[in-house]
């Protein structure tokens, strides 16, 4: 686990790292190409993963989880899984991220009703609902203040009725439970954003046909949702006014920095299956890697991983300390994380291109798996805001550049 570097030292750690990794390279890396197409084989490795205890790694011992909080491990544990496949990683990570808004609230009936259905060994998942058909990524806009939210919550008597629709959140149609971005009035701005947890099967919840993508095509299933007079107890609130927008911008926060170690851990098989296939290719008397032309491209791919690693564990470093650094709701935080996930996804961008290059024809050769780490991390470069709102908050934690 050199890779981590001073990040994770704890042999306990350590440990949890090896068993994955040895799990990725035994059970996820010979299932790649199944993992596109096959979804039968996602559910068996999904199920293998939950008996080594991804599932509750993030909740606390009290419930029976694992209590693993700090974020250079829940990084590094992305990380592994992401190098196998990232939409199984993405999958490992809903739970903990639709919950984190009842933890954060400290809602004790919420969370005592919910977390122990995640703290066993059936395997089970979460979704949080943010995007919408007419705004797409300006939910997540910081500069918005949540006025562009058209998804209602209303209160009537101890019930909310949620209305509205939402887009492309991952888990949709498969989640035990969804955690919903709504307004109870958008004139409010931040103070009417509502976090409204909707277990499955709530009468008036419905679902449209799965999107057809170019990447995670089994692994991570995204489609509409749909709210018709959505009636759930009033206490499924995770906070109230002004907390719940608190709450939500945590989420943005841990959702930009944990796509680093999703984008990377792409990164990083391209990187091995490069040095591998190389060193079997021979020109000129000598393996392919041995040339100094292309020893040089490794040499850049090997840096430029390495280095966007230590950025998003630098980061993830801070996430540790609030006392020091802030609340993850700050633009700090949430600017420090965004630059994480830019830099990362970047890379990753850049090492399946160098690949391909060094690789030719069977770059994109299905059998060789690098044109599916492409097509899967482009997704993860474009999700919550894209790049483009990426750089906007890394500039926003330096300057406004809005109106607030």
């Amino acid at each position: 686990m050199k890779r981590y570097g001073a990040f994770i030292t704890s042999a306990e750690e350590i440990a949890i790292l090896e068993t994955i990794r040895a799990y990725v390279d035994r059970e996820i890396m010979p299932a790649r190409v199944q993992l596109d197409e096959d979804h039968a084989a996602f559910e068996r490795i999904y199920a293998g993963l939950v008996k080594l205890g991804i599932q509750r790694r993030g909740f606390s011992t009290a419930y029976g989880g694992l209590g693993i909080r700090s974020a250079p491990m829940v990084c590094a544990i992305t990380e592994e899984i992401s190098r196998g496949d990232s939409g199984v990683s993405l999958h490992a990570l809903l739970v903990p991220w639709a919950m984190a808004a009842a933890i954060g609230a400290r809602n004790k009936p919420l969370m005592d009703q919910f977390i122990p259905m995640y703290c066993s060994d059936e395997p089970r998942s979460a979704c949080l609902a943010i995007t919408e058909p007419a705004g797409g990524c300006n939910v997540e806009d910081g500069a918005e203040q949540g006025r562009t939210i058209r998804t209602t919550a209303r209160l009537e008597g101890d019930e909310w009725v949620i209305n509205g629709e939402k887009m492309w959140p991952s888990g949709a149609g498969t989640a035990d439970l969804y955690c919903v971005v709504c307004t109870t009035d958008p004139r409010l701005k931040s103070e009417g954003v509502a976090l409204i947890y909707v277990p499955s099967g709530t009468p008036g919840l419905s679902f449209g046909k799965p999107e057809s993508k170019m990447g995670m095509r089994v692994t991570d299933v995204n489609a509409a949702i749909h709210f018709n007079d959505v009636r759930v107890p009033r206490h499924y609130r995770a906070g109230g006014p002004g907390l719940d927008w608190q709450l939500f911008r945590n989420n943005l926060s841990w959702g930009r920095l944990t796509s680093a170690p999703l984008s990377l851990g792409n990164a990083q098989a391209v990187l091995e299956i490069v040095i591998e296939y190389t060193g079997t290719r021979s020109y000129g008397g000598k393996p392919v890697r041995n040339h100094s032309l292309q020893a040089a491209m490794i040499g850049d791919m090997a840096t430029a991983i390495q280095a966007a690693r230590a950025h998003y564990l630098h980061v993830a470093a801070m996430f540790n300390d609030r006392e020091r650094f802030g609340k993850l709701s700050d633009d700090f935080l949430l600017g420090q994380a965004s630059a994480a996930k830019i830099h990362a996804c970047d890379v990753t961008e850049m090492v399946c291109n160098r690949a391909m290059e060094l690789m030719g024809s069977y770059g994109y050769a299905h059998d060789y798996h690098v044109e599916k780490y492409l097509r899967d991390s482009k997704i993860i470069q474009l999700w919550l805001g894209g790049p483009q709102l990426a750089r906007l908050d890394v500039a926003q934690s330096y300057y406004p550049y809005a109106p607030r």
